[in-house]
């Protein structure tokens, strides 16, 4: 009768060691390598103040030029010093983000240059995450090669897909018109850019975005206080839900 008694109590401390396994690891020091999808609006800030705003210590980075792609990133064209970020800098994760037509007119190159850097990034001892980008707003119809391209090097890498242009894609679904685009129909709004930093703030820590700031500031080098993004609750809330609907979504269907 002791043994049976005791039962109970080891099978809740499984459960809570599986519950611990189960933890997303936060990243702690984050680059984002890219270009203006990554810059515009300032989304790796946005994306570590909102992980900051609970409490989590998350620090973000940034090497970008407007336009370029990987193999530039890789080749170190257009002053870009992303190779030497990644080899000397103490990142324990590197988003990727290539150029927003790379996975429709250079599927090959997107394959091959998302390889070589994911094997260096790898070997670094950082995390891979692919910015899976959304459609232009004028052709929907690029989502669905953009998407299979990258889960294609995703399976090849076993790099973290980030979903944030099936994310934009579903809020165009439910509220066609919502202005997520800049007014070339290509580059993110303010609003898109707190969409996407949603779903990266979900992706990084496994915690639903539901419940985030509408707004969220820093200092300047003088300690003045700098807004970087303020949106009104209803959009703020609509954007944390679909970011929510989309990642749950993803893990059930990946």
């Amino acid at each position: 009768m002791r043994y049976l008694r005791r039962w109970p109590l080891l099978l809740l401390l499984l459960g809570l060691v599986h519950f611990v396994q189960a933890q997303v690891e936060i990243p702690k020091n984050v680059l984002f390598v890219g270009n203006s999808y990554t810059y515009f609006w300032n989304l790796p800030q946005l994306t570590g103040l909102m992980i900051q705003s609970q409490e989590l210590p998350t620090q973000t980075r940034q090497s970008t030029a407007g336009g370029v792609n990987w193999a530039q990133h890789w080749r170190g064209e257009r002053g870009l010093n992303t190779m030497s970020l990644i080899k000397d800098g103490d990142f324990d994760a590197v988003v990727l983000q290539n150029h927003s037509r790379s996975a429709i007119d250079r599927p090959d190159s997107l394959l091959h240059f998302g390889q070589l850097l994911n094997d260096l990034i790898q070997a670094k001892g950082a995390k891979v995450y692919l910015y899976l980008s959304w459609a232009r707003e004028w052709d929907p119809y690029m989502q669905k090669p953009i998407t299979e391209q990258f889960k294609a090097l995703a399976e090849k890498t076993g790099a973290t897909l980030v979903p944030v242009g099936p994310a934009w894609e579903r809020a165009r679904t439910l509220r066609p018109g919502f202005p997520l685009y800049d007014e070339d129909g290509s580059h993110p709004s303010i609003l898109g850019t707190y969409l996407t930093a949603c779903v990266f703030y979900g992706v990084f820590t496994g915690r639903s975005p539901v419940g985030l700031p509408r707004s969220l500031r820093t200092k300047d080098e003088n300690g003045e206080s700098l807004i970087v993004t303020l949106q009104s609750q209803q959009n703020a809330l609509f954007c944390q839900k679909v970011a929510e609907e989309i990642l749950e979504k993803w893990k059930k269907d990946n």
